[in-house]
């Protein structure tokens, strides 16, 4: 970054690098955990019980954000900081717990490595909340440069992708050779050693001025849905979204059942990347041009098509198989990339209904429901795997028909969830850019609300008072 570029930022460089290093190795470390399912029916574990297991902590998680952020708001530590003592701890607790979960050895009996999975799967979601909350918070305390906490975040994310995919297409390259235990504790040390500079360079300049917002109950977010619908609209088209978010799921699966060796694993989850990184590269420029949710409904619809096209081409024919596979991804940066766009969007509605600018009740709902729509994904796909007849066990032989289950699941799964997203969206969802543009310019005093009403009100109503 140049001279002039940096002008009027307040962190130091090496700030920024250590931020981006800390989300390189954070994404590693959570797409890892994103194996667990695999991992679950290797060591013995039906798949139908893995289904059931998983959703436990994972509604646990979804609580302890509420609960965690009540109290990140309220309490400064002695040395004057808000937020990284949380970091540091938090860095430490998600290494040990995440190996907690892989070294679950798998002669154990069943009840024993349910309950120790359960225990270490909850410590590892506090510890993670720990962790992810006030990562995310210390670049307010960074630098109060708007422009420079955009860059920050904007670096974080970007290096948070390169994490994901490295570590899928790495992961089933390393785990055949090490196993679960020692593969976990490789990769939780390479994520620890990235996020450790960030542990040690990052500065909070203005902790004491961050005042404590309120963080909203359960309530109070049921209050907020009841009077901005599309919120409610886009939230629900995020839940059944997370149906076709299968492939890190089934990809080992995949490998093994369909394609008969694991490490095609790797070949797939490069691919799928490909993909998703083209796509996720023309979408900003797709929205510039035309209306972003006619853009999503675009993307749903591929992907709706070329799922079931992927489905009737079959696994037989590896090549053709993996052409077809990217292009059923195609989808997934489309609504990861837009549905929190139209998030936004609501909260502009919600502003010009109840002059309330709630983002924050916004964001608790949409971590609410991402959280949800893991443990959802997870759960249905390993039920699925159950009905079809799949046996537990990393070496287990699998009866007749599996595989064409296996296919199944992946293909039409994702096939559902477009179809069911496209559907809600296409018939409820009516803000579109220039709505959105009229109600920024009314809540930000540009216009009237006699102004806002001439254009907004046959179709959304009055504004605020």
């Amino acid at each position: 970054m140049g001279k002039a570029s940096r002008e009027g930022y307040i962190a130091a460089p090496k700030e920024h690098r250590s931020y981006c290093l800390f989300f390189l190795g954070q994404n590693i470390l959570w797409t890892f955990i994103g194996f667990i399912s695999t991992f679950l029916t290797d060591i013995g574990i039906p798949a139908a019980r893995a289904a059931a297991i998983l959703l436990v902590p994972k509604i646990w998680d979804a609580v302890n954000d509420t609960i965690f952020g009540y109290i990140v708001d309220r309490h400064n530590f002695k040395n004057g900081q808000k937020f990284m003592p949380w970091v540091r701890i938090g860095t430490a607790a998600v290494g040990i717990t995440t190996v907690a979960i892989f070294v679950i050895p798998p002669s154990l009996s069943e009840a024993v490595k349910v309950v120790w999975f359960i225990i270490a799967y909850m410590l590892f979601d506090v510890a993670y909340t720990i962790l992810d909350a006030p990562a995310f918070a210390v670049t307010t305390v960074m630098t109060s440069n708007v422009q420079e906490r955009t860059s920050i975040i904007a670096g974080g994310k970007l290096w948070s992708m390169v994490g994901a995919m490295f570590a899928t297409i790495m992961i089933p390259m390393v785990r055949p050779v090490l196993g679960w235990a020692t593969s976990s504790i490789v990769f939780i040390v390479v994520s620890v050693i990235l996020m450790i500079p960030m542990l040690i360079n990052v500065k909070e300049r203005h902790s004491e001025t961050v005042k404590a917002e309120e963080t909203p109950s359960f309530k109070e977010m049921l209050v907020y849905l009841k009077n901005n619908k599309y919120l409610l609209f886009v939230l629900l088209a995020l839940l059944v979204l997370g149906l076709s978010s299968v492939e890190q799921i089934l990809s080992i699966y995949l490998a093994r059942i369909c394609f008969g060796k694991e490490s095609v694993a790797t070949i797939v989850s490069a691919c799928v990347a490909v993909s998703v990184i083209f796509s996720s590269a023309i979408i900003p420029k797709l929205a510039k041009k035309f209306d972003k949710f006619q853009v999503l409904r675009f993307g749903l619809a591929f992907s709706l098509v070329a799922n079931i096209l992927t489905y009737f081409i079959g696994y037989k024919n590896l090549p053709v198989a993996i052409v077809f596979i990217m292009l059923k991804c195609v989808g997934l940066a489309f609504y990861q990339v837009i549905i929190y766009m139209l998030i936004a969007d609501t909260v502009e509605y919600g502003t010009y209904k109840t002059g309330t600018r709630a983002a924050g009740i916004s964001f608790s709902l949409q971590c609410f429901t991402a959280k949800m729509k893991n443990a959802l994904v997870n759960s249905v796909a390993l039920g699925a795997l159950a009905i079809f007849g799949f046996v537990e066990g990393e070496n287990a032989i699998q009866p007749a028909g599996v595989d064409q289950g296996v296919w199944k699941v992946f293909c039409l799964l994702p096939a559902i969830g477009f179809t069911l997203a496209l559907i809600e969206l296409s018939l409820a969802y009516k803000l579109r850019d220039k709505d959105v543009q009229v109600m920024s310019k009314f809540n930000n005093g540009e216009i009237t609300k006699d102004e806002a009403e001439a254009v907004l009100k046959p179709r959304f109503g009055s504004a605020h008072n």
